[in-house]
């Protein structure tokens, strides 16, 4: 199992998602925008940095199972 590609593209998106979000909440000032990043944008953020983490060592896992398993005459 290769995690490269969708680790990347996850990636990507939160890399587009946050500058997206610096460049709302720039203009967006008020309780709304408070409450919003509170409760859904830093949770949000937060867990997928925690999933990037787990597919880094996913990936490292899977690596060292599929050394294990390879046929070596």
């Amino acid at each position: 199992m290769k995690f490269g590609a969708s680790r990347s593209q996850l990636y990507d998106a939160q890399k587009t998602a946050r500058a997206r979000w610096e460049t709302t909440s720039d203009s967006w000032n008020d309780s709304t925008q408070v409450e919003f990043e509170e409760q859904i944008w830093i949770p949000l953020d937060q867990q997928v940095s925690n999933v990037l983490r787990a597919v880094d060592s996913l990936s490292v896992l899977f690596a060292q199972v599929r050394q294990d398993c390879e046929f070596n005459p």
